[in-house]
């Protein structure tokens, strides 16, 4: 159980970190630049967590059933929750600390 905890969470943050390079990418793209960074944020975290989870439930040969999905878009939203705070947070710790 605490392996599977391990991996899901360095996934979240790998698809975190892929949301937040990807968003900072579109943000400057003419026609999406006018989209709230939030929505957009939302969108590419449950996408990109929905694709991962497929393409790992492929390659384990898992069969893949209706909560496992939900499971999935709930950990997308946690995605999108880390992408859009915890760097700042991040950012804001390291600063404090560094100026001490």
């Amino acid at each position: 159980m605490i392996e599977q905890l391990t991996t899901i969470i360095g996934a979240i943050g790998a698809i975190a970190f892929v949301v937040s390079v990807i968003t900072q990418v579109l943000k400057g793209v003419r026609p999406l630049d006018k989209l709230p960074t939030d929505i957009l944020v939302f969108v590419l975290s449950i996408g990109l967590t929905l694709v991962a989870f497929y393409a790992y439930a492929s390659y384990i040969e898992l069969e893949i059933l209706w909560y496992y999905v939900v499971g999935a878009v709930i950990t997308g939203f946690i995605t999108a929750f880390v992408s859009m705070y915890g760097w700042s947070k991040l950012k804001e710790l390291w600063d404090r600390f560094k100026s001490e």
